[in-house]
């Protein structure tokens, strides 16, 4: 009922060799899609280093960025309160100002709160509060006698002021003699400092003021000790003395480097006085504006 299909030799071998081809085939497609994988992988591999890469960096930066900014923010907060203190310390304001009424006389002074700490002051004070002292001590002018009296009195030193007072006490007191004739004018020339004293060098001018007799001048020297106190509370003190200038001694002596102007002629004196030359009236002047005179 059935045949039998005779096989030859030659269709064995060529279909064997079909399907050792298609093997070969089927392995190399499967070869080729392995291998784009792996590259595919790669690539995303890589552009997800170089993404993260970048990211990094960017972090980097942004704290580089952001340090900067925290110095920056930090300097600039310690130059303000550096500055805030030190306008603190310029515009401070000033303390209010006391009133005190004497019950006697009605008189109301001005107290000004001063701080009780002794402040530095430089050479050049300490040569401007000497030339206005010996200028105020050794001048004399009947006018302004009672100002230049209350301002050499403020700034001496308890002994040095009780002795200055005790002067215009004497008998040849400078307006006593002197009186509204005479003018005697201090100009203080050189200013020298020997240890914690100085050396005022300057001159005096007698002056008659009705002009009959010519002027005659004379140097001298003045030897002073002085310190700083506090500031004086009131404000009319302060006024006349705002560093606190004391002399606690003063001695005058001749100038004899320098000559004096030759004697003028005797001036005459009112009626039912005796004649005074403008030496003897210059003499008197100076023991009633000076401490101790040579």
């Amino acid at each position: 009922m059935f045949s039998k299909r005779k096989h030859s030799p030659g269709s064995e071998l060529v279909t064997s060799s079909d399907a050792v081809g298609s093997r070969d085939a089927g392995e190399a497609a499967t070869s080729d899609k392995n291998g784009s994988a792996i590259a595919t992988g790669r690539w995303y591999l890589q552009q997800a280093l170089k993404f993260e890469t970048s990211k990094q960096e960017q972090q980097a930066k942004q704290t580089k960025l952001a340090w900067r900014v925290a110095i920056g923010m930090g300097v600039i907060a310690t130059v303000s309160i550096i500055g805030s203190a030190a306008l603190v310390q310029l515009k401070r304001p000033n303390p209010p100002a006391v009133l005190r009424m004497n019950d006697t006389t009605g008189v109301v002074d001005v107290l000004n709160v001063s701080p009780n700490t002794r402040e530095i002051f430089t050479e050049k004070n300490d040569r401007a509060d000497l030339r206005r002292y010996v200028e105020m001590r050794e001048s004399y002018d009947w006018e302004t006698i009672q100002d230049m009296f209350d301002a050499v009195k403020l700034m001496s030193a308890d002994k040095e002021r009780d002795q200055f007072i005790s002067m215009y006490a004497l008998a040849n007191a400078p307006q006593k003699v002197l009186k509204d004739q005479y003018r005697v004018i201090a100009r203080v020339g050189a200013i020298t400092f020997v240890g914690s004293t100085a050396q005022v060098f300057f001159s005096r001018k007698l002056i008659s003021l009705s002009g009959t007799v010519p002027p005659k001048t004379e140097y001298w020297v003045a030897t002073i000790a002085y310190r700083h106190d506090h500031l004086p509370e009131k404000a009319s003190e302060l006024e006349l003395d705002p560093t606190g200038f004391r002399v606690t001694s003063y001695v005058v002596d001749r100038d004899w480097t320098r000559a004096s102007d030759a004697p003028a002629p005797v001036l005459p004196a009112p009626t039912g006085l005796q004649p005074v030359s403008p030496v003897a009236a210059g003499a008197a002047a100076t023991n009633g504006l000076r401490g101790t005179a040579q």
